[in-house]
């Protein structure tokens, strides 16, 4: 197994403490959708997983994507989503992306998509879009075959929601995903996404 890191440019000590571990970093551009095909570029093996830094990966998780991806049928899988926080939005939130899911079979990144490579290539890899480039990869991959999501549920941090503002943060996530399910451009909303992030 390899673990390969995607730096974009980090101000804090995350390259430091990954060098501590001998794991592979390759420095890449800012932006997500060009991150994720800089690291398939350096990766080397016949499964594929994609994780945001801000989520907790235990071994369980890898051993069901190993056995997920094996089953006939399935071309790629992801874990349910679990907040580290109780506050009863992003509890009200993991509610709604199971029933999200069902109805659209769309991945969100920190759902950790983990599929074969060559249904990866299949599907035409990530584009190197600014944002949302987990949504525009999950509309290529469901025209494959079937998706699904496993548990057990992989934890991530809300910690973006808690400096924010959970209930403000909420509410721009969901914005910025109306807007792009109405085709305003990725890069446009990338453009406010990181405008509003500095307020």
């Amino acid at each position: 197994m390899e673990c390969i890191i995607v730096d974009g440019g980090s101000t804090d000590e995350s390259v430091q403490i990954c060098q501590q571990f001998e794991v592979k970093i390759v420095k890449g551009p800012r932006g997500r959708g060009q991150q994720l095909v800089a690291g398939v570029e350096e990766a080397s093996s016949p499964i594929f997983m994609f994780l945001h830094a801000d989520c907790k990966l235990r071994s369980e998780h890898c051993r069901a994507a190993v056995t997920t991806v094996q089953r006939n049928g399935i071309v790629a899988g992801g874990f349910h989503l679990r907040f580290d926080d109780e506050h009863a939005i992003l509890r009200f939130a993991e509610v709604v992306n199971k029933i999200r899911f069902r109805l659209t079979k769309i991945f969100y990144g920190d759902h950790a998509i983990f599929l074969r490579r060559e249904n990866y290539e299949a599907a035409g890899g990530f584009s190197p879009q600014a944002l949302f480039e987990d949504i525009d990869f999950s509309r290529r991959l469901k025209k494959l075959g079937q998706v699904t999501l496993i548990s057990p549920a992989i934890e991530t941090s809300a910690r973006r929601f808690r400096a924010g503002g959970i209930v403000r943060t909420y509410l721009k996530m969901a914005t910025l995903h109306v807007l792009h399910w109405l085709h305003v451009s990725p890069n446009l909303l990338a453009k406010w996404y990181n405008l509003r992030s500095r307020d």
